[in-house]
């Protein structure tokens, strides 16, 4: 449902609707809300009086979210791929939480992670380098114990 705020096209959904797109709970949305992080208005239109939230802009995110990236950033994204921490440590494509198998940038997968913590340089899979330095992805050379 748009509207118009300061003449800026403003997109405006449910509650339930809102939750769905923003992937938070409808309670965090009542919360945002309540606090003036969101912004919602009375559906005049509604029979019951039901909220409307008027949709902030692109790449807003809830607290928890951009606490979980902020996170996310800090840890190293190296990793060995076997237990007796052989071969050579492989860039962690994704943490999520779902992450069952993880899947390295090379495309290897494995059954767990292990600390690659005091890895030399040397020690990590070329390929997993050479694609996150392409993608700008950080590297934490200060973890590498040879740097």
């Amino acid at each position: 449902m748009p509207g118009k705020i300061n003449g800026a096209r403003v997109e405006k959904l449910t509650i339930q609707d809102a939750s769905r797109r923003l992937n938070i709970s409808q309670r965090d949305i009542r919360e945002y809300i309540r606090s003036g992080e969101l912004k919602a208005e009375r559906d005049p239109g509604s029979e019951h009086g039901r909220w409307l939230v008027l949709m902030p802009e692109d790449g807003w995110q809830d607290k928890f979210k951009t606490f979980l990236d902020k996170l996310d950033a800090s840890i190293t994204r190296w990793w060995w791929a076997n237990k007796s921490k052989t071969g050579s440590v492989h860039y962690l494509e994704n943490t999520g939480i779902e992450n069952v198998e993880p899947g390295y940038l090379c495309g290897r997968r494995s059954e767990n992670l292990w600390s690659s913590a005091g890895h030399a340089a040397a020690d990590r899979c070329l390929e997993c380098l050479m694609r996150a330095t392409e993608l700008g992805l950080p590297l934490f050379e200060e973890e590498v114990s040879g740097s």
